[in-house]
């Protein structure tokens, strides 16, 4: 298993890479789309082990590509 705090760095900067705006947070990071209108936010140290896969799903249907899908 890998680890959720690396993942989480990984997926913060695939989605800088790909146009998402990034604003770091108290506890994480808020991430827009590109188009501005859609808002996913990440915790730093997320405690669900699902938690990234969910974020993850949401974010693709506005574009987000994460580990080949």
């Amino acid at each position: 298993m890998a680890n959720p705090q690396k993942e989480v760095k990984e997926m913060v900067a695939a989605a800088r890479e790909q146009g998402w705006r990034v604003q770091e947070k108290k506890m994480g990071w808020a991430l827009y789309d590109p188009s501005g209108q859609h808002l996913e936010m990440l915790h730093k140290t997320p405690s669900d082990p699902k938690g990234l896969r969910h974020s993850a799903s949401r974010m693709r249907r506005y574009g987000f590509k994460w580990k080949g899908r």
